[in-house]
């Protein structure tokens, strides 16, 4: 009791249940465990609703994030950083997990377990990351991805690694925001698949995007965001005259956030325009794909304050000088931008006709054009991506696996409902069918097969409301959706009444009791109300062909490739528009740029009767259905994140929603189906081929079989277990009881493995010595030669100097015979190698004292210089400075024969050099690596925590020294 007292003096006395808990330890000695300290809930003794909460919510404020339940791991958001819980020690402790029993729960572990588990079976896996939003999905798949580049055996080609982790920030800044519930909220969602050789070497990477919330870029609430690259955008570019962009509260697309344009220019979006700037470099885009990629930004922003006057026959009614910039930025013609958000040319019976779009109809157009824009460039960098990760470019190989990451949008219940809530909560519909199948449905399944009783074991099944949302026949409410879409007359009036007529009487679908246009679905996560306003406009996603024809003509080569525009066609090649002078488009004259864009949008036209016209929810339909066959062909690991509150406060557990979540998410079912079922089931010649030695001896050859598996099992002394027809069936802590009875083999195998590896080492070393002894005896005989061949010259050299030095000075001054060029040359040489070091070593103290001692390169806090700092030694010197130091102990130098610095480190008994040079940036960067620092000490600072090399050389000691420092005097 003394200790939970103790325990909750930060968080208010102990619960009714931890007091009696801790009542119960001490009765029944020290093996019971304390409410908080069980890391996997599965083990209670007693769970239920209400003791799973508390737990939660005791490891929660103890800052202990992550549990299992079984195989699953639960992560609950602390909404602040955790210090150590991400470091490279932790990541190094998470490698080779092997028993999870004995390291707490952590993301990290699931990625180590998957990736061992793919490498043993050969067998791909995935990894489902669900929750609501804001609920920490974004982050957990980032460090499952962090572990995973971790734990694998590099790459395939260099690079990759980083390329696969700094792609991330490239997503989030186009296609995250921040929302009412969440600060960096995932506006779109993307399945990642890691390909691996049978080594564990990554290969490549796959990334598939599902639906981006376009419509954020026109409208967003006062209170949220729009996607964060348009605040980045000012952030780095604001002032950058070839953007032309203004003050970002002057746009209608960005400045409904006050707060956040006030904070343009503050600490948190200067680092997202840093950590974008770096990625992309890493990752590999071009410069002059970024300038078109923002040109189109400017673009969109500009378009955003395009105005219209008139009300049946619109025309544009803003400042000459706007279109002129919308235009200069998305390189396309005034004339044509103008005929297509005012006009409508049409083609009736082979006859081309004008219609005047009325004021709402052209103000539609301009949005709509915007969102297509900004969707078809997100497209585009995640492909982009895609490429510079290698996808498409991977050849399948026998022996290759794949891992996939799940990272997508949370269950949405707003206030306001309609198409995309619907598409967004279908998908996590399926998900939690998947959930269901894998963890209920199928183990019951694979029960009846084998022979093993699991008659009272039940689960929750949503299929009946997959059947009503998803059915072909009949048609199900996105068929009817997709139905009512293809109908000019059609309304959003008339598509409520046909679900209405159809669904009415399903369970899992409310009418409303007036004449309302929604209606309601019941969702495993609860009632939804959606409102028909809208869903066959969002569902027909249509963008007129008028604006497609004018973009196509853009001379911005992104903007052309995303409209279907002619590759190097008349507009000219690479950067056509960036070249021209300022306003050479636009004067073109009226009738030939109108006949221009009438004949792009012939070509625009015949383009889109080619394809097949599909509707943004048949699209939806046919990706999600990819999805979860790619999900039903791999090994499952699921992680829940959880939401604590919805007001992003840190410390704060909100009870009623967690255990809505929980509820929701069949977490009890889970625990209880663990618990009362068999997780783990190995075919036989799979288990003997893993266990064998726990029950015969080592050399027996042993079949495959239900009694040798018993016979394994009760050697190693399992209980409850069962034996099917094919498989061994285990409770889900067998596999741990397993694994630890097989340590004292491997640590056998490890100490043979040492001493054969000892026998075989020492006998290739006796024949290195023996080579060694005689390439000594050789070069000895050398030296030697070569010695008494130079004495003779050396004493002829010394007589001549000595002659020279008795004649008179008049001799010296005379005119001398012209030398010979062998003279010549060895003159010059001298005089130039002796100029050369003189200049280089003041040159270096000049350079130093002039352009590096004002960044404090070198510097300690005290304005000395710091231990580690020495001045223009040379490479002999340092090394022996190092020598006989500890591993890691290590200083950096000044270069004399360039402007930059050495670092010098002893690593394992070796002295190992790298050269410390500058970019053009004027950052600082460890040649042969790829991560630079804006000054000297930061180099240091890192390389204290990250290893130089892959070899884990780390600066960790500075080289001691003695004496008066003359290396620094001259700096000084």
């Amino acid at each position: 009791l003394c200790c939970i007292s103790l325990d909750h003096r930060h968080f208010g006395p102990p619960s009714v249940r931890e007091v009696r808990a801790s009542m119960a330890a001490a009765k029944k000695g020290s093996t019971a465990k304390l409410p908080g300290q069980t890391d996997n809930l599965a083990e209670l003794e007693n769970l239920n609703e209400e003791t799973l909460l508390e737990e939660l919510k005791i490891r929660f404020k103890r800052d202990t994030i992550y549990t299992y339940v079984g195989e699953i791991l639960v992560t609950v958001n602390p909404f602040k950083w955790i210090g150590g819980l991400y470091d490279p020690d932790k990541m190094r402790m998470y490698s080779q997990v092997g028993d999870k029993t004995k390291f707490p729960p952590h993301a990290f572990a699931v990625s180590d377990i998957a990736f061992n588990m793919m490498r043993a079976g050969g067998k791909d896996q995935c990894c489902v990351i669900s929750g609501e939003s804001g609920a920490g999905k974004t982050e957990a798949a980032k460090l499952f991805i962090k572990q995973l580049v971790q734990v694998s055996n590099g790459a395939e080609f260099e690079g990759l690694e980083s390329k696969l982790l700094e792609v991330n920030p490239i997503l989030e800044a186009f296609g995250n925001a921040k929302t009412q519930y969440n600060n960096n909220s995932s506006r779109f969602g993307k399945f990642i698949s890691v390909k691996f050789n049978r080594e564990g070497s990554i290969r490549g990477a796959e990334m598939t995007e599902y639906l981006l919330e376009k419509s954020r870029v026109i409208a967003h609430t006062s209170v949220e965001q729009t996607f964060h690259i348009f605040y980045i955008f000012f952030n780095a570019f604001g002032k950058d005259p070839r953007f032309q962009l203004g003050d970002i509260g002057d746009y209608r697309f960005t400045c409904s956030n006050e707060e956040a344009c006030r904070n343009i220019n503050g600490k948190h979006f200067t680092e997202l325009a840093a950590e974008l700037e770096s990625a992309f470099k890493v990752v590999g885009f071009e410069d002059e794909q970024k300038e078109d990629l923002f040109k189109l930004l400017s673009g969109v922003l500009h378009l955003g304050d395009i105005e219209f006057s008139g009300e049946d026959q619109s025309e544009l009614s803003s400042d000459p000088g706007l279109l002129k910039t919308l235009c200069d930025q998305l390189s396309i013609d005034e004339g044509a931008i103008e005929l297509a958000l005012t006009r409508q040319i049409n083609i009736i019976r082979g006859e081309e006709t004008e219609r005047r779009l009325r004021i709402e109809q052209a103000e539609d157009a301009r949005d709509a054009t915007a969102k297509a824009i900004y969707n078809r460039a997100f497209s585009w960098l995640v492909e982009s991506c895609n490429k510079q990760l290698g996808a498409g470019t991977i050849k399948h190989e026998a022996g290759d696996t794949c891992m996939g990451i799940l990272d997508i949008f949370g269950f949405e219940c707003f206030d306001t409902n309609s198409f995309e809530q619907l598409c967004i909560n279908l998908t996590n519909e399926q998900l939690q069918w998947y959930f269901n199948e894998h963890i209920f449905a199928m183990e019951l399944a694979e029960y009846a097969k084998e022979g093993i009783s699991g008659k009272d074991i039940t689960y929750e099944n949503n299929e009946p409301l997959l059947e009503l949302i998803l059915s072909s026949k009949p048609l199900g409410l996105l068929g009817i959706v997709d139905e009512e879409s293809n109908f000019p007359k059609a309304s959003d009036t008339t598509m409520i009444l046909k679900l209405h007529e159809a669904f009415t009487k399903h369970k899992d679908y409310v009418r409303p009791k007036g004449n309302e246009e929604i209606f309601t679905l019941s969702h495993y996560a609860g009632k939804v109300t959606y409102e028909g306003f809208g869903f066959l406009e969002k569902n027909r996603d249509t963008l007129a062909v008028d604006v497609v024809g004018a973009l196509r003509l853009s001379e911005n080569d992104l903007v052309k490739s995303l409209f279907g525009g002619d590759a190097g066609g008349a507009t000219g090649g690479r950067g056509g528009g960036r070249h021209k002078p300022k306003g050479a488009r636009n004067k073109m004259d009226r009738k030939a740029s109108q006949a221009r864009t009438r004949q792009s949008i012939k070509h625009a036209r015949a383009s889109l009767a080619k394809k097949k016209q599909r509707t943004v929810a048949a699209v939806f339909k046919s990706s999600l259905s990819d999805l979860m066959n790619v999900l039903k062909l791999s090994e499952p690991h699921f992680i829940r994140c959880v939401k604590p509150n919805h007001d992003k406060a840190a410390d704060s557990f909100q009870d009623e929603l967690v255990t809505k979540q929980l509820r929701y998410t069949g977490m009890l079912e889970t625990t209880r189906i663990r618990r009362e079922g068999y997780a783990s089931r190995p075919l036989f010649a799979d288990f003997v081929q893993r266990y064998k030695v726990l029950g015969f001896p080592c050399r027996q050859e042993v079949r495959a079989s239900a009694e040798a598996c018993r016979q394994i099992l009760n050697a190693a002394g399992i209980k409850g277990y069962e034996v099917g027809k094919t498989k061994v069936f285990m409770r889900y802590y067998h596999a741990d009881e397993l694994n630890g009875k097989l340590e004292p083999f491997v640590a056998a195998a490890t100490l043979l493995s040492r001493y054969c590896r000892g026998f075989t080492a020492r006998s290739k070393y006796g024949a290195l010595v023996e080579a060694k002894n005689k390439q000594d005896s050789e070069v000895m005989s050398f030296c030697t030669l070569a010695e008494r061949s130079c004495q003779g010259v050396r004493d002829v050299m010394q007589a001549l100097i000595d002659e020279d030095s008795k004649r008179p000075l008049e001799q010296l001054t005379r005119a001398a015979a012209a030398p010979s060029l062998k003279q010549r040359a060895y003159k010059e040489n001298t005089k130039s190698g002796r100029k050369k070091g003189g200049m280089n070593r003041a040159a270096s103290v000049k350079w130093f004292k002039e352009t590096e001692a004002a960044k404090g390169s070198g510097m300690a806090e005290d304005g000395g210089f710091a231990s580690w700092f020495h001045g223009i030694i040379t490479r002999t010197e340092s090394e022996a400075l190092l020598r006989g130091q500890p591993s890691g102990a290590f200083l950096i130098r000044v270069a004399e024969s360039r402007f930059g610095y050495s670092l010098s480190l002893l690593f394992k008994n070796r002295c190992k050099h790298f050269m410390i040079d500058q970019d053009s940036d004027q950052q600082y960067i460890v040649v042969g690596n790829d991560r630079t620092f804006p000054s000297l000490n930061e180099v240091v600072a890192f390389h204290s925590r990250h290893p130089v090399t892959d070899d884990g050389d780390t600066l960790l000691v500075p080289c001691p020294t003695s004496g008066p420092r003359d290396d620094l005097a001259e700096l000084e």
